[in-house]
């Protein structure tokens, strides 16, 4: 009593939430499939590539890829403008001018800018005959589209506060035409690290000291570094931009001190005594660079009593460090890398300290228990990097215990610790002795004693066979050739980027096992980084080569995720795209007309690998033919000597009809399936399941995999049938409406059905119009696109009361009321679902007149008619409570009496319990 009124069943608050969300995910699925082979098609040829987004655009993904925005929740309004820039409203031209000179913050500026059409030519004219202020400057400054003329002219006279804008074109600022749909909204757009240009550098270099940090680590990109550590008068503000930085600056923080050293090894030499006093200078300083190698020779108080800085030391020739670093007791040593390991834990000390060891090691340092701790610190952080700190072993139990357990997984640091390690005479029994051991690195110990050239795989798949092989001897034994599958699968949990690291016959296995769920289900479970991570781990070390990956990963949506991931400043972008486009453009060459839209259809439910994708099949002449026939109308056209309906091409969509049907009747034997449509002439005889020439199917996957295939040309299908076999056209809706709820692909009925009305009232057949107007109610209802259902519904009812169906009739009507519900136009959907009633009875529907009055008595409990709504759900119980009468409806009968008798008890429970 007094609590919150209860949701209607189906369409209430969670159901709506877990509808949304589910409609949401298959947006997202069906858009990446779709930008994966975008991304595929982008790779051929220009006229292969006009044909293959043609056909893309045609597919059933294009329309499930469409944004999904609740009606309920108030989203009708996208979050974001995603209008092309020429359609938005905002100013333009003079107007912009105008106002962008009105503007009273750069904030404001920001909002003007991304809601206007941005015409530079029109905005660098203006800043020409009458330079903007400094507000409108930084808004136009920041964005990340702005030209470099126009970024150079805004700079000019100077002002610091807007060179510092610059900054912004780092963070989530983005120009119309990077904008997202409204669904993904919530995820920031992936903006990567933007270098200015050469001639944005040459005029802010003057200025360096005066900017701020943001702006300084943009100049400090890597190999250009140096010219921004000469030009500053301020070493130390540029030290503290590098301070602060994170990890997604690490490469500009080394640059820094790259260049830095550069500096100091062309003026210092192998001068012990310069080097040792620069490092305790350095990061104190607070002049140029040059000035501080000038005054070296200069006394400067208190500086005697701060220890050398270890970022400058590293930089020294190795003798130089060598012997200043042997000079340091611990304790010294422990105080030289305090920016790397002290109390204040910069972010990006890891990364740098691991550098730090490896310049270490180079320069021949010995090792030295603090060396070994900030190995052991760093490594907790970093574990890819332990090659890097190997040399250090035995210094610290803690870093040895580390470097063990972990060299199981890396072979290179398995057999760098190994080579530290005496020899072990040859085993007698090497499957025995490899038993014993529960260290990878004594493990390879036995193996490159024991039998270095040959491994004895028949012994040890016995021996595994009759007890498993400890874990560390599985990861040893996978690094050598010919590793079998079987104990692949016996690594308990392992990582497919770790397997693929041991060598070429593992690398295969884990390509061949990237995704452990249904190819379905691959965008949910398998994400771009752990494809990413595999893929790239092969070909960093050149374990195999591309076409090999290519032919090896499965599912073949792998390698498509992984090449659509690649950036264009990656230098191995080239030869994967290279490799992909000789496949794709094989295959489309091959297959001709319609290879994308099976492709497409094909992909997300394909278990095997590119190749196998892309192989032909025997259904690809007919996809290839129904094209062909599809793009040229006036090739369907009949021979005058020949009988109507006798053409090869009716032949062909008989056949088609003829296995869809009798796949579907297998799978939903309960499906109200429409009659064999045509001439008379072509039809068959029904069999005993009343579809003409059942083909008979060994099992239900059999049939399933029939409709897998078929299915693809749906869209080709309909729109040759709809000149040639209309009949057929207007029935394939409702045929194949049972196979695409249950593959999750209720989108391509929405074009289907369109398809179908337009044949139906073209040949004016109102019974096959009132059919796909309802079939394509139901699929805008599925689809939660409600407001576009109602009239789909409405026309449906009216073309059902017209041609006196009252089976159509009934179900329509109880659609539209179903559809007004999910509206919360409760009102309107009482209305329908009382005049549903008697034509739920006139039709003889038993189970359809009990989802009605469910239905009802949703809307009559909203409406605050509780007793009415009470004597609906009694109703309701009364009809579903039986063995239902054959109406199709029958799947849902026990989920819909549940929830019946639940909203009956809620409304009569005693409220005083």
């Amino acid at each position: 009593m007094g609590g919150p009124e209860p949701a209607p069943y189906g369409s209430g608050a969670g159901a709506a939430a877990r509808g949304d969300r589910a409609r949401t995910a298959a947006a997202h699925a069906a858009a990446s499939w779709l930008g994966m082979l975008r991304w595929a098609a982008g790779l051929l040829p220009p006229p292969a590539r006009a044909r293959a987004v043609a056909e893309l655009d045609a597919t059933g993904l294009s329309v499930a890829a469409a944004p999904f925005y609740p009606v309920r929740h108030g989203m009708r309004a996208a979050l974001h403008d995603t209008r092309p820039v020429d359609e938005r409203q905002g100013p333009s031209g003079r107007e912009l001018v105008a106002a962008l000179r009105s503007v009273e913050t750069a904030v404001d500026g920001d909002r003007l800018l991304d809601a206007a059409r941005v015409d530079w030519d029109v905005l660098a004219a203006a800043h020409a005959r009458d330079p903007f202020p400094s507000v409108p400057s930084r808004a136009l400054i920041a964005r990340r589209d702005c030209p470099d003329p126009f970024t150079v002219a805004l700079l000019t006279p100077w002002r610091v506060e807007v060179a510092n804008r610059i900054a912004a074109r780092q963070k989530n600022r983005t120009g119309p035409a990077e904008r997202r749909s409204a669904y993904r909204a919530h995820t920031a757009p992936l903006v990567h690290c933007h270098d200015l240009s050469d001639e944005i550098r040459k005029v802010l270099l003057p200025h360096v000291s005066h900017l701020r940090t943001p702006l300084l680590r943009l100049l400090l990109a890597p190999g250009k570094a140096r010219e921004v550590v000469r030009a500053t008068a301020r070493l130390d503000r540029l030290l503290a931009a590098v301070d602060h930085g994170d990890h997604g600056h690490l490469p500009r923080i080394q640059a820094f001190w790259d260049a830095v050293g550069a500096e100091l090894r062309d003026t210092l030499g192998e001068d012990r005594t310069a080097w040792t006093a620069v490092a305790r200078r350095l990061t104190r300083h607070k002049g140029s660079l040059r000035e501080l190698l000038d005054t070296l020779g200069d006394p400067v108080p208190g500086s005697r009593k701060h220890g050398p800085d270890l970022r400058v030391l590293i930089q020294a020739p190795p003798s130089v460090l060598t012997a200043i670093v042997a000079d340091l007791d611990d304790a010294a040593l422990e105080r030289a890398a305090e920016r790397y390991v002290g109390d204040d834990r910069v972010r990006t000390a890891d990364g740098l300290l691991v550098t730090a060891l490896a310049q270490l090691e180079r320069a021949g340092v010995a090792p030295r228990r603090p060396l070994a701790r900030w190995a052991h610190g760093a490594l907790a952080h970093r574990p890819g990097e332990l090659a890097e700190v190997a040399w250090l072993y035995g210094g610290s139990p803690d870093l040895d215990d580390s470097l063990i357990r972990l060299a199981r997984l890396r072979p290179d640091l398995r057999r760098r610790l190994a080579a530290a390690h005496a020899q072990p005479p040859p085993a007698v029994d090497p499957v025995a002795e490899l038993r014993e051991q529960h260290d990878a690195v004594r493990a390879q110990l036995v193996l490159d004693s024991s039998c270095p050239d040959d491994t004895p795989w028949p012994r040890l798949l016995e021996a595994h066979a009759a007890e498993p092989l400890p874990e560390p001897v599985l990861w040893v034994l996978a690094s050598r050739p010919g590793f079998p599958a079987v104990l692949a699968r016996a690594l308990p949990g392992a990582r497919t980027e770790d397997l693929a690291a041991q060598g070429a016959d593992a690398a295969r296995h884990a390509l061949a096992h990237l995704a452990g769920r249904s190819p379905g289900d691959v965008l949910d479970h398998l994400h771009a980084s752990t494809a990413g991570a595999t893929i790239h781990s092969i070909r960093a070390r050149g374990t195999l080569d591309d076409r090999t990956v290519l032919d090896t990963a499965r599912p073949a949506a792998v390698p498509l995720l992984y090449g659509r991931g690649l950036l264009p400043g990656d230098r191995s972008r080239d030869a994967w795209n290279s490799a992909c486009a000789e496949l794709f453009t094989d295959a489309a060459r091959r297959f001709g007309p319609g290879f994308w839209h099976c492709l497409a259809h094909r992909l997300p439910i394909f278990e095997g690998t590119l190749p196998e994708l892309l192989a032909p099949r025997p259904g690809d002449a007919l996809a290839s033919r129904l094209h062909r026939l599809a793009e040229n109308p006036n090739g369907l056209a009949e021979n005058p000597g020949e009988p109507a309906g006798t053409s090869p091409v009716h032949a062909l969509l008989e056949r088609y009809e003829e296995r869809v049907r009798a796949a579907t009747a297998l799978l939903h034997p309960d499906a109200d399936l429409p009659g064999a449509y045509g001439p008379p002439d072509v039809r068959r005889s029904p069999d005993a399941h009343g579809s003409p020439g059942i083909h008979a199917f060994p099992d239900r996957e059999a049939a399933l995999r029939l409709l897998d295939a078929e299915g693809e040309n749906l869209p080709l299908v309909a729109r040759v049938a709809s000149i040639v076999r209309p009949g057929l056209a207007i029935a394939l809706p409702r045929l194949v409406a049972p196979y695409l709820r249950e593959r999750g692909r209720i989108a391509e009925l929405v074009p289907l059905a369109e398809s179908a009305r337009r044949t139906a009232a073209r040949v004016a057949d109102r019974r096959g119009e009132a059919d796909a107007e309802a079939a394509l109610g139901r699929a805008l209802f599925l689809l939660g696109r409600y407001e576009e259902g109602v009239p789909a519904c409405e026309r449906a009812l009216t073309l059902f009361h017209d041609i006196g169906d009252p089976h159509g009739a009934a179900r329509t009507s109880r659609d539209l009321g179903r559809v007004l519900l999910f509206l919360h136009r409760f009102p309107e959907a009482a209305t329908v679902l009382e005049r549903s009633r008697p034509l739920c009875r006139e039709a003889g529907l038993a189970l359809l007149e009990g989802n009605v009055y469910l239905l009802l008595g949703h809307a009559l409990r909203h409406l605050g008619r509780t007793a009415e709504a009470a004597t609906a759900y009694r109703d309701a119980v009364a009809l579903l409570d039986g063995n239902g009468d054959g109406s199709g409806d029958e799947s849902g009968r026990e989920r819909a009496l549940d929830a019946a008798k639940r909203e009956l008890d809620r409304l009569t429970a005693d409220p005083t319990r």
